[in-house]
C-alpha cells in the first residue's frame, strides 16, 4: 500500500495564490462564489458573495471599460475561453496587475450564464512602464479543469498545462481517457468518497491532495481545489478546479 495523503482540513486557510471565481454573467459580474484566498487582496469571500462587492468595483477604473467591451466581444462571438490581463485595486487601495483565465458557461438558449475562472496577481511580471501586457505570460503553475458528474470524471474542458504532466489536452477531450484513471490506484478511493461526500451535504467546494501517474509512469503530488457547480433543483451539474503540484 503506498503512502496515504490525509485530506486537508476543510477549516484550514487555502495558501493557493491563484484565486478560483464563479461569476454571474450579469453586468458588474456579482461573485457566487470565491476561494478564501481573496484575503490577499485584503477582501473577504463574504464582501463578494454576499453581494455587498461585486468584481467590477473592484478594476482599476482606467481599466474596467477594457475589461467590459473584451467581454462583450467574446460572449458575442460565442468564444468559450479566454484570458486577459488588467489591474485591480485592494482593499487599500493598492494597484495589481492581475492575469484572468476564464471559461463561458451557457445555458441551454447559448445564452452566458457564468464565468468560471482564477485569477492570478502577475505584478512581478510587470517591471517596466514600458513593458508591453502581451509580453507577459500566460502560462500557469496550474490546469484548469471542468470535469462531467459521471463515474471517472470524464473531462469537458481541460487547459495546455496538462502537457506538464506527458497528456495532451485532445487524450482528455477525445473521451478516450478519464481523469480517475490517472489518480493513484491507492488515492482514488478516498477521492471518490469524499466528493461524494462533500456533494451528498451541499458543499459548494472541495479540496483534496493525493497522488497522480504522469504518462511516463512517475507519481507525482497534488492539491485539488474544485468548485462544486449545482443546477436549479441543487444536484451538482459539473465540477470546475484546478489541481497544481505540491
Amino acid at each position: 500500500m503506498g503512502e496515504i495523503i490525509p485530506m486537508q482540513d476543510k477549516n484550514q486557510e487555502y495558501k493557493n495564490p491563484i484565486i478560483v471565481f464563479l461569476w454571474n454573467a450579469e453586468r458588474d459580474w456579482p461573485v457566487e462564489f470565491v476561494s478564501d484566498n481573496i484575503q490577499q487582496f485584503g477582501y473577504n469571500a463574504d464582501d463578494f458573495i454576499s453581494g455587498d462587492k461585486t468584481y467590477a468595483q473592484i478594476i482599476h477604473p482606467h481599466d474596467i471599460d477594457e475589461v467590459r467591451e473584451n467581454i462583450r466581444r467574446i460572449c458575442k462571438e460565442g468564444i468559450k475561453e479566454y484570458t486577459h490581463r488588467y489591474r485591480i485595486l485592494t482593499a487599500d487601495d493598492q494597484e495589481r496587475w492581475v492575469l484572468e483565465k476564464t471559461l463561458v458557461e451557457r445555458d441551454n438558449e447559448d445564452e452566458p450564464c457564468h464565468f468560471q475562472g482564477f485569477v492570478m496577481d502577475i505584478t512581478g511580471q510587470m517591471d517596466s512602464e514600458e513593458m508591453s501586457v502581451d509580453m507577459i505570460s500566460t502560462k500557469s503553475p496550474v490546469v484548469a479543469f471542468v470535469w462531467k458528474v459521471q463515474k471517472g470524471w470524464p473531462v469537458e474542458y481541460v487547459s495546455d498545462e496538462i502537457e506538464k504532466y506527458g497528456y495532451t489536452t485532445e487524450e482528455f477531450l477525445s473521451g478516450n481517457l478519464n481523469y480517475g484513471e490517472i489518480i493513484h490506484k491507492d488515492d482514488l478511493k478516498r477521492v471518490e468518497d469524499e466528493l461524494s461526500r462533500r456533494c451528498r451535504e451541499g458543499y459548494n467546494d472541495f479540496y483534496q491532495e493525493y497522488r497522480i501517474y504522469t504518462k511516463e509512469g512517475q507519481i507525482r503530488k497534488v492539491a485539488e481545489r474544485t468548485l462544486i457547480i449545482r443546477d436549479e433543483n441543487g444536484n451538482p451539474s459539473k465540477y470546475q478546479g484546478i489541481i497544481e503540484d505540491l
